[in-house]
C-alpha cells in the first residue's frame, strides 16, 4: 500500500476519478447514496463493468491507507439512476467512524482497481 500513498502524494488527483460525497443521516441508517455524474465518469474509467453487473452488485475493494484496512463493498445501481454501496458499507462507515455531514471522498486507483479513500482522521485532501 506504500507504493499506492506515494503515488497519491506525488501526482495530481484526477478530479474525474473522484467520488465525493457529504453523508446525510440517510447514508448512515442505510446504504450510501453516489452522486450521479461523479460515479458515472468513475465506472467509464473502470472498464468493463455492465449495466447487469451494477443491477446485481459489483463487488470493489476500498482501502484506507492511514489505517491500512481494505474494505469489500457493493456498488449498485437502481433503475439506472441511482448509485450506492450496498453489502461491506455498514462495516466501513462504522470502522470509519463516520458522521453526518461529514464528507466521503474516494479515489479510483486504476493500476490496482481500487477505491482509497482520501479522508484522513476527518480531513479531507
Amino acid at each position: 500500500m506504500a507504493n499506492i500513498g506515494s503515488f497519491l502524494f506525488s501526482h495530481p488527483l484526477d478530479p474525474a476519478l473522484i467520488i465525493s460525497k457529504q453523508l446525510t443521516k440517510s447514508d448512515l441508517q442505510g446504504n450510501v447514496k453516489l452522486p450521479k455524474q461523479q460515479t458515472e465518469s468513475v465506472l467509464m474509467r473502470m472498464g468493463g463493468v455492465t449495466a447487469y453487473e451494477l443491477q446485481n452488485g459489483k463487488e470493489v475493494v476500498v482501502s484506507d491507507l492511514v489505517e491500512g484496512d481494505e474494505y469489500k463493498v457493493t456498488l449498485r445501481c437502481l433503475n439506472n439512476t441511482a448509485y450506492y454501496f450496498g453489502d461491506g458499507w455498514c462495516t466501513m462507515k462504522h470502522s470509519l467512524d463516520l458522521e453526518e455531514g461529514e464528507t466521503l471522498k474516494l479515489y479510483w486507483y486504476q493500476d490496482q482497481k481500487i477505491f482509497v479513500i482520501l479522508n484522513f482522521n476527518h480531513i479531507v485532501l
